[in-house]
């Protein structure tokens, strides 16, 4: 993949997600750029960018060929030790496979919280590999690589549910819609139902002010995810779609309720600036 803008042209990775020619990849190869196209079948071929989003650190492109595509798998079922491959295009070379293992999962790195869970891999990437699907044993793409870690001997991996939900979007909307609440939780001392994340604060005006949710809450679940601590809120809340309705199942004086909240977008959310209109390329 060859992006081009006013300070030069980035090289990258992508993939085919679906057979009218969507591709998912690494945000950052295409974020501004004036001319896109991605080599296809020994073809080059242009691509417009549908969708650049900084949350997830991944993009949509969309071409006018017919395509294969890689085959969605299921990323929570991903577990520690589980082997995984990544097929890039290192430095414009050919396709090449890199094989690890999956080390962990992160919600944050060098003090720095993600949108989402990540997972980790021990595995050699190179330059240019920065979007490759990453799959599992049985050809499924599980994650997309979006960062280098340890001087490239490891790396972080978006999860493909992660990424689903910007494709979703676009889909459905035609545009993101990253869904806030406008609730701050902490960690109380003691669990309650198994939970200690605390609503601490509810954002004035927020869709949570006045719709049911108080502080002094104990957060069980944000809609249908299971919350255990206050990092699990992170996890939950990126499923979240503004303007759809979302439960919130909280413990208040011994009692279980749910609550309904209306999420919208953060007022300070650059979302929909980041959905490029036009049709798609030639």
């Amino acid at each position: 993949m060859r992006a081009k803008d006013s300070l030069g042209v980035r090289l990258g990775s992508g993939f085919f997600i679906d057979p009218s020619g969507t591709i998912y990849t690494h945000a950052g190869i295409v974020m501004n750029a004036d001319d896109v196209t991605i080599s296809h079948n020994g073809r080059s071929i242009p691509a417009q960018v549908v969708a650049a989003d900084e949350r997830s650190g991944i993009a949509l492109l969309k071409t006018s060929c017919i395509s294969p595509f890689v085959r969605v798998g299921d990323s929570d079922k991903v577990n520690m030790a589980t082997p995984v491959i990544a097929i890039g295009f290192p430095e414009e070379l050919e396709a090449s496979p890199s094989f690890g293992i999956i080390a962990g999962r992160d919600r944050q790195h060098l003090g720095q919280y993600f949108s989402t869970s990540h997972l980790r891999a021990n595995m050699t990437v190179h330059r240019g590999q920065g979007g490759s699907p990453v799959l599992n044993l049985d050809g499924e793409v599980i994650g997309i690589l979006v960062a280098r870690l340890n001087e490239a001997g490891s790396c972080h991996i978006l999860p493909i549910r992660a990424a689903e939900k910007v494709r979703q979007d676009i889909a459905r909307f035609g545009e993101l819609r990253p869904g806030w609440v406008g609730v701050e939780v902490e960690d109380a001392p003691e669990a309650i139902q198994g939970s200690t994340a605390k609503i601490a604060t509810l954002s004035p005006l927020a869709p949570a002010d006045g719709q049911g949710l108080q502080t002094g809450d104990m957060v069980l679940a944000i809609g249908g995810h299971p919350v255990t601590t206050s990092e699990d809120v992170l996890d939950a809340a990126y499923f979240l779609t503004a303007g759809e309705p979302a439960e919130v199942q909280v413990s208040r004086n011994g009692k279980t309720m749910t609550v309904a909240v209306k999420p919208m977008i953060h007022p300070r959310s650059p979302a929909k600036d980041l959905h490029v209109e036009g049709p798609a390329a030639p």
